[in-house]
């Protein structure tokens, strides 16, 4: 404020100046002044420069502010304080390293996040299989037992289908030898001539068995041949018991 006032003061003074006659301003003309040697006569612009410096001294110092060297290094710009240089490659590679250990930082949670999930999607899968596994280990199982008991119930059947026949076809011969007995005695016409039968020695055997066959009205000639023949002495008797003696031969084979 005192400063704007010491300027509106300069400048009123200058004006005054200013509004004397022109004759005043000139050497032969003018009033004479003597001018004290220790006075320093200033221009109006180094008047107004040495009052603003004064002020501002003045301001300062009333400020109470202590300036020691190191605070003037702090506040003089960069071209006055040419002590302390900066080194600009220095300066780039600090903001090189600061940029690359942000971006390896990032990277790395990127990574760290990436991982995380591809370990789940392969567990995920992982688990997805073994459930197909033990799925697919099922169904061969059950398939294998299925068809296991398939095979086992025909071999069951097929060994019971066996016996069965072993029995039926026991009975069935039993039936036709007991019908060939009695057909063999009703052909006994002749007790002086007996009847010559050839034929396999197994049959005699069980015809000899028989209740209603009389071995000794017969002859056995045994033969390698599977056929059955009954003959009265050169005469070949086919008769009624062609049939019987077919169904023997059948049942003998």
């Amino acid at each position: 404020m005192n400063v704007v006032n010491r300027m509106e003061k300069i400048s009123e003074e200058f004006q005054r100046k200013a509004s004397l006659p022109f004759s005043s301003v000139l050497r032969d003309f003018s009033r004479r002044h003597v001018v004290d040697e220790e006075e320093e006569i200033l221009s109006f612009v180094e008047q107004a420069g040495r009052m603003c410096e004064d002020e501002g001294h003045e301001a300062f110092s009333l400020s109470g502010v202590v300036l020691s060297e190191e605070n003037m290094e702090d506040i003089l710009p960069l071209h006055v304080n040419a002590e302390k240089t900066i080194d600009v490659h220095a300066l780039q590679q600090e903001v090189v390293h600061q940029a690359v250990q942000e971006t390896t930082e990032k990277l790395q949670m990127h990574f760290s996040a990436e991982k995380k999930r591809m370990e789940e999607e392969h567990v995920k899968a992982l688990e997805i299989a073994k459930d197909s596994a033990i799925e697919a280990l099922g169904a061969d199982m059950h398939r294998q037992l299925t068809e296991g008991l398939a095979n086992l119930r025909q071999e069951i059947a097929q060994d019971i289908a066996q016996i069965l026949s072993g029995f039926i076809g026991e009975r069935m011969t039993q039936d036709v030898l007991k019908q060939f007995a009695a057909k063999l005695a009703g052909q006994v016409v002749d007790a002086n001539q007996s009847l010559i039968l050839e034929g396999n020695e197994k049959l005699f055997e069980q015809l000899k068995k028989q209740q209603e066959f009389n071995s000794s009205q017969f002859e056995f000639h045994p033969t390698n041949s599977t056929e059955i023949r009954l003959r009265r002495g050169e005469v070949v008797v086919a008769t009624q018991l062609a049939p019987l003696l077919a169904s023997l031969q059948e049942l003998i084979q």
